[in-house]
């Protein structure tokens, strides 16, 4: 199939080139418009307690617009609560309170709360409420800041939804483009020492110029039906470097070592397709595969990054299966001009692969020898490396990830440690009653619940229609006393009692559901907060009461436990179908078992050294972050699935040409050997371009886009070292014949599907040249 494939391509290479390039320019179109229809929402369980709460609170209480936080500070003026402080406020947003998308302005010359001053009274921050939903305030960001306009001595700093979306935008684009500045050089550069001709170097990044504006363009229409994150950007850009490089490396390195042995142009595009064009294929649905387990969260966070993941590698696959073999075949022997060996040999240096063939094989056939004595010591170092991860805490991020300076994160984290603890994100508890709540035994009941969650485990106190304290003495009213009140009409209570029922009333009850703000000290971003939810969960109301418990900690709490639910689906999915396309592959079942073993082991090591690094710590300085005490949840599980769709694509060119060598020579040693010095170089070369893209992320501000590409960048070096050199011969020399075994209905299955079959030249034979270290060094 994939040599029919090959041939048609050349036949119509023409053509085939121009579709591809049209479509690529028509993508390409839609792929500059795409960040701004990305979210840096969707950490949220939508079928949740807390998303229950966030929409209860949306219908019963009018909360479910979004708002913008507005924080003012001051020169002139030290006290908030100050006429002329306040005044100054009013005259800054006076231009805001005419905006038609504006419902409201609530802050301290509203209410007189102190809420909205900061515990040292030089800062207050103002709440102005939309409209429009969180997403809808996205675009509303820039017309209300145009209608600021704060006096002399007043400035102002924006914060909410919508302002940490477009900072966090702008930061990710900036990301980007600090990493491909880095990464390209270097990626040119390995990519020259591979094939030491500046034609065949150009290939494969003319095909990542071509798949990664694509798939943006993809990702944009995508966008339109689905929320998809704001970190897709940099994981579809990152992933479509790596991937285009790297199946375009295997073609092309295989083309030219057909022209070597004297094949027509013809022959070496339809041989370069069918071998390490199927294998391309198949790594590609492993990557697929690997990524489609994230499709399985509910949280649009970490799906929508499965569906990026998905077009790039089917943008990646097309463009490497159809303009690649196009242009080689227009290009035939003249891939190998502008070549740099004269200039190479003259400095004393050779290309990755080029004479190293033996070497390889001697390495390979010295582990062959030692087995035993090579797997232990190495399984024992993995396990050494990996053992951090057992020490794994996840939490839920808030805007502080973000680098200092940063506007919108600036403001919320001085409203979190400048303002009383938890006011501006309670934990919030809705309760329902049967009748009215302001009922005098409905009243006892609500502020009985009121007085023992007050006295739950990390909780100051609770503010709601049921939490009174005496005005002269500013004690707090037991529950009989607060039910005595309700029971009293309302013109025998004291004035200052009626004023504060009323207000509190209007502000926390709405028809049978009474709302209670748990204010905790903690920050609800941190596992310690998060973990306050079950226990609040816990508390049993009386009788007639039910509770739900929603807020900030409450939804990392619940994201948390819903990734926890999901996880063992998707990482089963994951491994069985990884394995079933390798069983298609390679007609054996030792061979996807020792894979995902293999890869396991990878990613455990690199998941240690991502709990060591960034939870841990160590290294901060170096990186250039603030460890944050735990490790991000939902970069472990995305990291999971690239990590393990990535590992194959070694996996499966080694093993296609150890499996060609095995099927022409039945001798199981020779053949490992062989099969590694021929792919050595390749894989050499493209774990170090893998790495370099992934490592130039290290440089990015956003910590979780940090995260992720260091510790991909380890899982590579690990799978394209440790793994590949060390454990692959080792345990394939202990196998023996059985690499190669599978039950005879599975195998007569495989036989008659025929992806595991070697296959056979153009002109009918099969390959017999045994010489090594053709592999990317064509004559």
């Amino acid at each position: 199939m994939f040599s029919r494939w090959g041939a048609f391509v050349y036949r119509f290479r023409r053509p085939v080139a121009l579709v591809s390039i049209a479509i690529a320019i028509g993508l390409s179109v839609f792929a500059a418009q795409a960040s701004s229809h990305l979210s840096s929402g969707g950490w949220l369980d939508t079928s949740s307690e807390s998303a229950q709460v966030s929409d209860r609170l949306a219908k019963d209480f009018g909360a479910g617009r979004s708002s913008l936080l507005v924080l003012f500070s001051s020169t002139a003026s030290s006290d908030a609560t100050s006429p002329e402080y306040q005044a100054a406020i009013a005259a800054a947003l006076s231009g805001v309170k005419a905006d038609p998308h504006v419902t409201g302005i609530v802050g301290y010359a509203e209410t007189g709360d102190r809420r909205f001053i900061s515990t040292k009274g030089d800062r207050a921050y103002v709440l102005v409420q939309l409209d429009a939903t969180d997403e809808g305030s996205v675009e509303l960001v820039d017309p209300i800041r145009a209608e600021i306009s704060a006096p002399a001595g007043y400035a102002y700093q924006l914060t909410g939804y919508g302002p940490i979306t477009k900072d966090s935008a702008a930061l990710s684009e900036k990301d980007l483009q600090r990493a491909e500045t880095v990464s390209l050089p270097v990626v040119a550069i390995v990519l020259i020492l591979v094939f030491a001709s500046l034609a065949a170097a150009g290939m494969p990044l003319l095909v990542a110029a071509m798949a990664i504006p694509s798939t943006l363009g993809l990702v944009f229409f995508a966008s339109q039906q689905v929320q998809m994150s704001i970190y897709v950007l940099n994981i579809a850009t990152m992933l479509g470097l790596a991937l285009s490089i790297d199946y375009s490396l295997f073609i092309v390195s295989r083309f030219r070592e057909e022209l070597a042995r004297g094949r027509t142009v013809g022959q070496a595009v339809e041989k370069a397709v069918a071998t390490s064009g199927k294998a391309v294929t198949f790594s590609g649905l492993a990557v697929m595969i690997g990524l489609s387990g994230l499709l399985l969260f509910r949280a649009s966070a970490i799906s929508s990054i499965g569906i990026a993941g998905a077009l790039v590698v089917l943008s990646t696959l097309f463009f490497a299966l159809t303009f690649l073999p196009a242009v080689l075949g227009m290009l035939g022997h003249r891939v190998n001009a502008l070549s740099l060996r004269g200039l190479f040999a003259r400095l004393g240096v050779r290309p990755l692969g080029h004479g190293r063939a033996g070497w390889w094989e001697r390495v390979a056939r010295q582990v062959m020898r030692h087995p035993i004595g090579v797997l232990v010591p190495v399984l024992i170092l993995l396990f050494i490396l990996g053992s951090p991860f057992f020490r794994m805490v996840q939490g839920v991020p808030d805007a502080a990830i973000y680098p200092a300076g940063l506007e919108s994160r600036d403001a919320y984290v001085s409203l979190e440690t400048e303002f009383a603890q938890g006011e501006t994100s309670p934990i919030v508890v809705l309760a329902r009653v049967k009748g009215d709540p302001t009922a005098p035994a409905n009243a006892l009941a609500l502020a009985r619940y009121a007085e023992t969650l007050g006295k739950a485990e990390g909780i100051d106190h609770v503010e709601g229609a049921y939490n009174l304290t005496d005005p002269k003495t500013g004690v707090a009213l037991t529950p009989d006393q607060v039910a005595a009140l309700y029971a009293m009409p309302a013109a025998q209570r004291p004035p200052e009692i009626a004023a504060a029922i009323a207000a509190l009333q209007k502000a926390y009850v709405s028809g049978d559901s009474v709302r209670f703000d748990a204010i905790s000290p903690l920050d609800p971003s941190q596992p310690k907060a998060t973990s306050l939810t079950p226990s609040i969960r816990a508390i049993a109301a009386e009788a007639g009461i039910t509770t739900q418990v929603g807020g900030q900690a409450a939804a990392g709490w619940d994201f948390l436990q819903a990734q926890a639910d999901r996880m063992p689906y998707a990482i089963g999915l994951t491994l069985f179908a990884s394995a079933f396309v390798l069983f298609l592959l390679f007609g054996s079942i030792a061979i996807p078992i020792k894979a995902v073993v293999m890869t396991l082991l990878s990613i455990s090591a690199s998941f240690g050294a991502l709990v060591w690094i960034f939870q841990e710590g160590n290294l901060s300085g170096p990186l250039n972050f603030v460890p944050l005490g735990y490790t991000i949840a939902g970069n472990p599980i995305i990291m999971f699935s690239v990590i393990f769709g990535l590992s194959m694509d070694y996996e499966v060119l080694l093993l296609s040409r150890i499996q060609e060598a095995y099927r022409r020579t039945r001798d199981n040693t020779a053949s490992v050997a062989e099969g590694l010095a021929r792919t050595a170089g390749v894989i050499t070369g493209a774990a170090l371009i893998m790495v370099s893209v992934f490592a130039a992320f290290a440089l990015a501000d956003i910590i979780t886009i940090k995260m992720i590409g260091v510790g991909m960048a380890i899982a590579v070096l690990i799978d394209a070292t440790i793994i590949r050199v060390l454990l692959v011969p080792a345990t394939m020399r202990l196998l023996g014949d059985w690499n190669w075994w599978a039950p005879g209905p599975l195998k007569r299955f495989a036989d008659r599907l025929g992806f595991d079959h070697v296959e056979d030249d153009p002109d009918g034979s099969v390959t017999t040249d045994h010489r090594p270290g053709l592999e990317g060094a064509a004559g």
